[in-house]
């Protein structure tokens, strides 16, 4: 936790309209005796909150004027900063269905479970407009969220890059997600990934892909007549994921485009990540797991945290046997 000025505003989060500071008056929020939670350590500290921004961390912080202050008493409790989740799907249409939590809901838990901020998907259909996909995203959110948010934005088809210029310009999107999957609904191919990934070089923009082999999916499923859920898992050997992975660094690297992997699942897909930054090949390389996959019967996604230069933080959040076979696969994924 980290005292912090006003955020610029092309960086500020997207939120429900309310009154600005000038005109409420202002709030403050001391929090005393907890120990404060950060990144690096844990320290014994107090937290002063003026106005939603936390402006000084330390001991026995006596903040002026005393008068409308509230003091939240955290003896024997952590303070620990709000989360961000970056990858979430509200009421997100899909193939026929609707993810269950609208921005309500799922706002709504995310506030009771610690986390303060999300970042949602806007995705268009293909030959749709990318700033018509942001604001029909926006104008689900608005009305409902009880948090925070901001919007990544769905590259599903390369039309003109001038809609990516406006969203980073007028609308603060600073990241964008190719599909290498779902066949004929959102997968690109490489030409257009190579568009898209120097497109969002120029920008300054993030580029996330999900990164499978839509078509040998696609073809494999077909062939043998599976159509039915059970073929989601067959049609998704590891080797699959490693491959598209691969050819994904190696089309941004082409372009010297931060890249951003979400959702990776497999042993082999990390060990391509981690064998592409101990090489140097891209040094803003990042990926992202799900906290639902660490508890599947799949125990090589767990390698996922070799993003990490330490696991210690583990401790406490998995059973220690858990926490042992992580490690197991984390070394063996470094080639140790």
């Amino acid at each position: 936790m980290r005292t912090h000025p006003d955020p610029p505003k092309s960086l500020a989060p997207l939120s429900p309209g309310k009154e600005s500071g000038a005109e409420r008056a202002r709030s403050q929020l001391l929090i005393k005796g907890g120990k404060v939670v950060n990144d690096d350590c844990s320290v014994m500290a107090d937290v002063y909150v003026e106005d939603g921004v936390v402006r000084q961390v330390g001991p026995n912080l006596n903040p002026e004027p005393p008068t409308g202050l509230i003091v939240l008493d955290a003896t024997n409790k952590l303070v620990i900063p709000g989360g961000i989740d970056t990858h979430t799907h509200m009421q997100f249409p899909f193939m026929g269905s609707r993810s269950k939590d609208d921005f309500y809901t799922g706002t709504k838990a995310a506030i009771a479970g610690g986390t303060t901020m999300i970042i949602d998907f806007a995705i268009p259909q293909k030959g749709c407009s990318l700033i018509k996909a942001f604001d029909t995203w926006k104008s689900w959110a608005d009305p409902k969220v009880c948090c925070d948010y901001a919007l990544h934005v769905a590259v599903t088809w390369w039309s003109s890059k001038e809609e990516m210029k406006s969203l980073v310009q007028n609308k603060g999107v600073n990241s964008f997600k190719m599909f290498m999957a779902y066949k004929d609904l959102y997968m690109v191919n490489d030409e257009e990934l190579y568009a898209a990934f120097s497109c969002c070089k120029e920008l300054g923009a993030v580029a996330q892909v999900h990164a499978e082999n839509g078509e040998l999916i696609a073809q494999k499923m077909l062939a043998m007549g599976i159509t039915g859920p059970e073929g989601h898992e067959l049609c998704r050997p590891e080797e699959v994921e490693a491959e598209a992975t691969q050819r994904a660094i190696t089309i941004a690297n082409a372009v010297n485009c931060p890249l951003f992997v979400v959702h990776v699942m497999s042993k082999s897909a990390a060990r391509v990540i981690s064998n592409a930054r101990r090489e140097g090949k891209n040094h803003t390389m990042f990926l992202l797991t799900l906290p639902g996959l660490l508890f599947t019967g799949c125990l090589e996604i767990m390698v996922m945290m070799t993003v990490f230069e330490s696991l210690d933080s583990l401790q406490g959040r998995v059973s220690q046997v858990m926490y042992c076979r992580v490690h197991k696969w984390f070394w063996s994924a470094k080639g140790a």
